[in-house]
C-alpha cells in the first residue's frame, strides 16, 4: 500500500515538472519581445518610406492677350477674367497681359507666350481690319486661340468666338433714338477705333437704319478712338463751328459721356438732344438717370470675359465648344436703370 502511495506521488511530481517546463518554453523572453517589435516597427518604417508622395495634378498654362487695361469698359471684361481664373484655379493659371493699344506689342506678347508653352491664348485683338498673324502662330504652336470681344478678319481659324454681335448694337441704338426722334432729326456720329470691328459693325448697324427713315440726316462723322476725353473735344469744336444737330449717335457710352461734357464745357444743355451709347456702364447709368443719356445698349462684360476663359478651358478638356458663343446684346432706356444698374453691384 505505502508503495503504492509513493509511485502515484512521484507521478504528480513527474506531471506537474512537465508542465512547468512546457509553460516556460511556451513563453517569450523580454529580450524576445522586444526584438519582434523592432521588427514589426522598422517593417511599418520602410513602408512608409516608399509610400511614393502624392503629385499635383499639373495645371493648365493660359494667357489673355488684352487690348488695352486702360479702356474703361473692357477694365469690366478684365475682372470677370480674373474671377474666371479664380473659379478655375484648380485645373489653370490664367495671366492677364496688356498689349497698351499697341498692335506690335500684342503680337510680340502672343511670341512670348507661345515660348513659354501656354497651353491655350485668350485673345482681345487689337487689329480687326486685317489677318492677324496670331492665329496662324497658335495653329504651328498646336494650341487653342479663343478669340473675345473682336472677331478677326481670319476668324476661321481661331478654336472659337466668344461676344456680341456689334451690328445687332448699332441697329438696335439707333432704332430707338429714331423711334424717340420720330424719324427725323440731324445725326452726329462718333466712332470708336477705326481698326476695331465693334465700331465699323456698330456704325453699319446705324446706316442700316438711317436708310429707313429719310428725314434723318448725318451731319458729322468723327473718331474719339472709344475714350471721353477725345469726344468732348470733338463736341466743342462742332458746337463752336456752329454744327446743328439734334442726335448724337456713339459706338461707345464712353463717346456719349464726352460728347455730353463737351456740350457741358460750352454752355449746352443736353437734356433737349436726344444721346445714345453702347455698353451701359455705371457711369453711362448715372448719366441716362440725370436725363443726359435716352438710350444705350448693355454688352455683358462679364459674359465676354468670364466665358472667353471658360472656353479655352474648356478646349483644354476635351469637350466640344461652339465655334461662335454669342452673348447677346440688350437695349436700355431710363426706363431700365435699376434694372441694369444692379448688375452692376
Amino acid at each position: 500500500m505505502k508503495k503504492r502511495v509513493l509511485l502515484i506521488l512521484s507521478l504528480m511530481a513527474i506531471i506537474s515538472m512537465f508542465a512547468v517546463f512546457s509553460f516556460a518554453g511556451c513563453k517569450p523572453t523580454t529580450e524576445e519581445t522586444a526584438t519582434t517589435e523592432e521588427a514589426v516597427t522598422e517593417e511599418e518604417t520602410a513602408e512608409e518610406e516608399t509610400t511614393e508622395p502624392e503629385i499635383e495634378a499639373e495645371k493648365f498654362k493660359i494667357v489673355a492677350l488684352c487690348a488695352d487695361f486702360d479702356d474703361k469698359w473692357m477694365s469690366y471684361m478684365h475682372e470677370a477674367m480674373e474671377e474666371a481664373a479664380a473659379d478655375y484655379a484648380d485645373v489653370a493659371d490664367v495671366t492677364l497681359v496688356d498689349a497698351q493699344a499697341n498692335t506690335e506689342t500684342q503680337v510680340s506678347q502672343a511670341e512670348n507666350a507661345i515660348a513659354q508653352d501656354a497651353d491655350a491664348i485668350v485673345l482681345v485683338c487689337l487689329n480687326t481690319i486685317e489677318d492677324s498673324p496670331i492665329p496662324q502662330m497658335c495653329i504651328d504652336a498646336g494650341i487653342p486661340l479663343v478669340s473675345v470681344n473682336r472677331q478677326l478678319v481670319n476668324q476661321a481659324l481661331c478654336t472659337a468666338y466668344v461676344g456680341s454681335d456689334s451690328l445687332v448694337a448699332g441697329e438696335l441704338q439707333m432704332g430707338e433714338l429714331a423711334e424717340q426722334a420720330d424719324g427725323e432729326g440731324k445725326v452726329i456720329i462718333i466712332q470708336g477705333e477705326l481698326n476695331h470691328e465693334a465700331a465699323i459693325a456698330r456704325t453699319e448697324g446705324f446706316e442700316n437704319i438711317m436708310a429707313s427713315y429719310p428725314g434723318m440726316e448725318e451731319v458729322a462723322r468723327e473718331t474719339c478712338n472709344w475714350n471721353r476725353d477725345q469726344a468732348q473735344t470733338l463736341m466743342e469744336n462742332w458746337i463752336q463751328s456752329g454744327l446743328e444737330f439734334d442726335i448724337v449717335a456713339c459706338n461707345n457710352d464712353e463717346g456719349a459721356i464726352g460728347a455730353i461734357l463737351g456740350m457741358q464745357s460750352q454752355g449746352v444743355d443736353p437734356v433737349p438732344y436726344l444721346i445714345g451709347g453702347v455698353d451701359c456702364t455705371p457711369d453711362a447709368l448715372d448719366y441716362m438717370n440725370q436725363g443726359f443719356i435716352d438710350v444705350t445698349v448693355f454688352q455683358n462684360a462679364k459674359g465676354q470675359g468670364y466665358g472667353g476663359v471658360e472656353t479655352a478651358i474648356k478646349v483644354l478638356q476635351g469637350e466640344t465648344v461652339d465655334d461662335i458663343v454669342w452673348i447677346p446684346y440688350e437695349l436700355v432706356t431710363p426706363a431700365d436703370y435699376d434694372t441694369y444698374m444692379a448688375k452692376w453691384e
